[in-house]
């Protein structure tokens, strides 16, 4: 299980990318077409719609960092930190990695509904990656404690701009924990028995 992060470190969360894109890679490589896009038994989403639901999400977080950057930068809103988390932060971050139990209701923006091949997805989610890891590195000087990011999913929702990366790759390891889920219920899996095996439904707590 992944350390639950106590402050925004840039280059923790350029390395928690590069593991998730590893584990991505590993998740992906002996997949079939017919298996990445094959749903549960109890229809739910495929390890396809787990990485676009990613990648929606992403790409609409991007705008949003963009737009607070801008601004910290208009107002001088900077700082080299430290960038500690309160603890009820700690414990949001905490209740959102994988295994997880909170069900949430995705929002029809985020609802992954596409049927594009394993290399196209992975390239989507890899330049939304990029593009991620960009906006982190822009956030350097930045007080990241001080000023806040809107949540694409409620406008009443906003939180500080250094959690709100942690927060995403949270996400995102929340959603690759699901998609292991369900390709262990595939026929093809190594694992001997998995009908028991309990998905959790899909959503997005961005």
């Amino acid at each position: 299980m992944v350390s639950v992060p106590d402050s925004f470190v840039p280059e923790n969360c350029l390395k928690a990318m590069t593991a998730i894109e590893d584990d991505l890679t590993h998740l992906t490589a002996s997949l079939t077409e017919a298996e990445f896009h094959a749903p549960t038994r109890s229809g739910g989403w495929s390890v396809a719609y787990c990485v676009e639901h990613l990648v929606l999400t992403g790409q609409s977080l991007l705008p949003i960092w963009d737009a607070t950057l801008k601004l910290a930068v208009e107002q001088k809103r900077y700082s080299q930190g430290p960038f500690p988390y309160p603890w009820w932060q700690r414990g949001i971050l905490r209740l959102v990695q994988p295994p997880y139990r909170l069900k949430t209701k995705t929002l029809r923006t985020f609802t992954p509904c596409s049927r594009r091949t394993t290399e196209e997805e992975l390239r989507r989610f890899l330049r939304m990656h990029k593009q991620l890891a960009g906006r982190i590195e822009t956030s350097r000087g930045i007080d990241a404690l001080g000023i806040s990011v809107q949540s694409p999913s409620a406008s009443w929702i906003q939180y500080p701009l250094g959690f709100s990366f942690d927060f995403a790759l949270a996400h995102e390891r929340r959603h690759l924990w699901q998609a292991w889920q369900v390709r262990r219920q595939l026929p093809s899996a190594e694992f001997p028995d998995q009908r028991s095996l309990a998905i959790p439904e899909e959503g997005s707590i961005l």
